[in-house]
């Protein structure tokens, strides 16, 4: 959705090694999040509304960030306040047991007041990454962290995964990986040929004017 999205907004087209990858990532996130094959309506029903939401906010966030040329902090400052207003008016109503019935004591104030903190810290460098790399890049690192994190559970805790869910893991890891691997070199080469390009055209003026000081040079005096 975020490469639709790209293409269509920026006209942003992705290499062929790049897709490889990305497909090789896909692929084995769908297989590690396999677990029984059951389905639910109401959960593809979801899906399917957040994905294009999710995806069209990671995607405008970096086009705002380029089109004004402003920074993070600032963006933020802007959208948040209406975000905790929106959220605040929506968790009356979707997050039970509700204010009113909520014992509000000092501890669970302390640790609400933490994990605000923390997911603010969270958001923070969700943007700058949205910002500063891409939207696409954000996505893939979320994948890594949670592949690494299954992973780690599995060898270090005894978490409870199939062989199947493993592979996909791994093969997660490892497309990641290729796909920066190759977006890395596909950049510096991108550097190479523009470092070429110019000194192209350098050296014609390089040369023209060398022959002006020879000429001056031959003039009688």
């Amino acid at each position: 959705m975020v490469v639709l999205l790209e293409y269509l907004l920026d006209g942003k087209v992705l290499s062929k090694n790049r897709v490889i990858f990305l497909i090789i990532v896909c692929v084995s996130v769908l297989i590690s999040s396999v677990r029984e094959p059951e389905y639910s309506r109401y959960g593809v029903i979801c899906a399917t509304i957040w994905v294009p939401l999710a995806s069209g906010y990671k995607v405008q966030w970096g086009r705002v960030l380029r089109q004004y040329e402003c920074s993070t902090p600032a963006l933020m400052n802007a959208v948040l306040p209406y975000s905790i207003i929106v959220q605040s008016l929506m968790g009356l109503v979707v997050d039970p047991p509700g204010v009113l019935s909520f014992q509000w004591t000092w501890e669970a104030v302390l640790w609400i007041g933490a994990s605000g903190i923390a997911a603010f810290l969270v958001n923070l460098s969700g943007f700058l990454v949205m910002g500063g790399v891409g939207a696409l890049s954000h996505i893939l690192l979320g994948q890594l962290k949670s592949a690494v994190i299954c992973l780690g559970g599995y060898y270090v805790f005894n978490s409870v995964y199939n062989a199947i869910q493993l592979v996909g893991f791994a093969g997660a890891v490892m497309g990641i990986i290729a796909y920066t691997h190759v977006t890395i070199s596909e950049k510096e080469n991108k550097r190479k040929e523009k470092k070429t390009s110019k000194a192209k055209l350098t050296i014609p003026l390089l040369s023209s004017e060398s022959q002006k000081n020879q000429k001056i040079r031959n003039l009688p005096i």
